[in-house]
């Protein structure tokens, strides 16, 4: 997860948005943790189950890493998503939770655990626009 997190991080855009889906322990803060490293952050990315979002200032840009799934139903619409888009690398754990507030160019990765050290990932990546 990690080598395959680390050349994935080198395909991504500072302005890219990221869904993670997939079961418990599949592997959704460990792509994250490889992302940011990639990227050079300096201190260890973490799960921000508790606090909802974290920020990581890296030398490619800011990561925000973000966590759904403590939100409840109703909790889901408060939470200020849209205030991200734009100002970094958004990464977001359980985001089939918030699938309805996600933009158009959204990149989705499904986690799908196939054995005790194995997970096949599925990566949706819409296509990129060129520059005019």
């Amino acid at each position: 997860m990690v080598a395959w997190g680390h050349r994935f991080a080198g395909d991504l855009r500072k302005s890219d948005i990221v869904a993670l889906v997939g079961e418990l322990g599949a592997g959704k803060t460990t792509l994250v943790q490889s992302i940011a490293e990639a990227w050079g952050c300096r201190r260890g990315a973490h799960s921000p189950t508790f606090a909802l979002a974290n920020e990581y200032e890296t030398p490619h840009g800011r990561i925000y890493h973000m966590d759904m799934y403590r939100l409840k139903p109703h909790e889901v619409a408060g939470f200020p998503l849209e205030d991200y888009w734009g100002g970094g690398l958004c990464l977001i754990e359980w985001a089939d939770r918030v699938r309805g507030r996600l933009p158009a160019g959204t990149i989705q990765v499904k986690f799908k655990i196939t054995g005790p050290q194995r997970r096949t990932l599925t990566v949706a990546r819409p296509k990129r626009q060129r520059a005019a």
